[in-house]
């Protein structure tokens, strides 16, 4: 995947003091096995999964840490859409899974806090 893949385009500072944890707090979570992120495919709002088939949508510091590791390369869009539900609006998305490369920022973050 290019980095120029991800549909959502912000700034790329380093992530500095806490928002360097909330980017990692996001990418420990994409990268678990349980629920995870979906961008919309018509708004571009990033929500998480909560269950079989809903959603909801996320607080901006996880909207902003979500399109930073998109545009980082961390993690990519799912080319094929799911529809979810979010109360009683349905939304095509796309699901967000982590690259080979964030799964290994996201080792190597865990390796630094068991050591410290």
């Amino acid at each position: 995947m290019d980095i120029d893949d991800y549909p959502v385009k912000v700034e790329l500072v380093r992530p500095e003091g806490d928002e360097l944890g909330q980017v990692m707090t996001v990418l420990g979570r994409v990268c678990s096995r349980g629920d995870g992120y979906v961008l919309s495919v018509r708004s571009r709002r990033v929500f998480r999964v909560v269950g079989l088939g809903a959603m909801r949508p996320v607080s901006a510091w996880e909207t902003a840490a979500i399109h930073r590791l998109g545009n980082m390369g961390l993690i990519f869009l799912v080319s094929d859409e799911s529809i979810l539900r979010s109360g009683a609006v349905r939304a095509r998305v796309n699901l967000l899974l982590p690259s080979e490369v964030g799964f290994d920022v996201m080792r190597a973050w865990w390796s630094l806090k068991q050591s410290g």
